[in-house]
């Protein structure tokens, strides 16, 4: 485990990151400690999300007072204990004390990484040692008032790498964005669209937004639990985000897909991009172009005329029932 991040850049042996690692060793007298790196403890972590939920309980309106109390009194003792958050030995203690904000700390906190609003996971593709020429990012976040994506992700993983990282493990430049108000306003957040076009640096970045083709899949991260047709038909509409409805919304999907793939293997090579590439990203890539004005609560309309199975679609719950509903369920849990 570890980060190219320049704040770390550094990496642990997963096999061994419950032992007792100072400056980058386990002394003769330390432990050594294997088995930490179990897949359900691992994949716990990386969607650990509830302290989220903890901190925004005062946030929800209409709660009863009463209620507020009793669960802000529960979650006080799991928080004190930590039961909201991952524990890690740290594999980091005393390494690069300069340039290593957790050298002295005994134990990494370890939660969701969505909570730095780098809720698709970029930043590791972006080390300039991978030579990665493509990037296809798929974005289901729940960004605005009607949990829909509008581009907080890139935006954010693009203040993070903007400038490229330091060190011998230097994090390629992201491709430019746009902000969040012109995902929404110029549409980026309905449709493919293609960052960093002829970027000779970075990634060109396929992004992939979760857009309602079939189906309303603007589900709150704190939904628990799904019945068998909501899941079809989420899944379901996810193909449709990824193939632009089996072509039926543009037939020629498949060919900008080879293009975005193959674009820079030809810049590198000199070779001549083909007419429908050519023709691909002059509808595709991003040109620069921004609207920053606050645009109106975001209601998008499916894209497929809806079929009699979608009629009876999922209304996403709103943020404050789901929240209120996924607490009441660890109160169950810890209580």
């Amino acid at each position: 485990m570890g980060s190219y991040d320049p704040q770390a850049s550094a990496f642990a042996p997963l096999q061994y990151v419950g032992s007792d690692f100072s400056n980058g060793t386990v002394s003769r007298t330390g432990r050594c400690v294997a088995g930490v790196d179990n897949a359900g403890f691992v994949m716990g972590t990386s969607s650990s999300l509830f302290n989220q939920a903890f901190l925004q309980i005062g946030r929800v309106a209409g709660v009863p007072d009463r209620l507020t109390r009793a669960i802000n009194q529960t979650l006080a003792a799991a928080g004190t204990a930590n039961r909201d958050v991952a524990s890690w030995p740290n594999p980091f203690y005393g390494y690069n004390s300069r340039g290593n904000a957790n050298a002295n700390a005994r134990l990494l906190t370890l939660v969701d990484g969505g909570e730095a609003l780098q809720n698709v996971p970029l930043q590791p593709l972006a080390v300039r040692e991978r030579r990665v020429d493509v990037i296809f990012a798929i974005d289901s976040s729940a960004d605005t008032q009607t949990l829909w994506p509008n581009g907080t992700s890139l935006v954010a993983t693009h203040g993070q790498l903007g400038g490229g990282g330091g060190g011998p493990r230097a994090l390629a430049p992201f491709p430019a964005v746009p902000d969040q108000n012109s995902f929404v306003n110029l549409g980026f957040n309905r449709r493919p669209t293609f960052f960093g076009c002829g970027n000779r640096t970075g990634p060109l970045v396929v992004y992939l937004p979760n857009t309602p083709y079939t189906f309303y899949s603007n589900v709150s991260t704190f939904d628990l639990s799904y019945n068998d047709s909501e899941r079809d038909q989420i899944i379901r509409n996810g193909y449709n985000v990824a193939t632009m409805a089996n072509g039926s919304a543009d037939a020629n999907w498949t060919v900008c897909v080879a293009c975005a793939v193959l674009g820079a293997s030809w810049r590198r090579t000199g070779t001549a991009v083909p007419a429908a590439c050519a023709d691909c990203f002059s509808r595709y890539c991003w040109n620069g172009t921004t609207n920053s004005t606050a645009p109106p609560v975001f209601q998008p309309q499916q894209i497929i005329t809806p079929s009699p199975e979608s009629a009876g679609c999922r209304v996403a719950m709103p943020v404050g029932v789901a929240l209120l509903s996924s607490l009441l369920g660890v109160l169950f849990a810890v209580g």
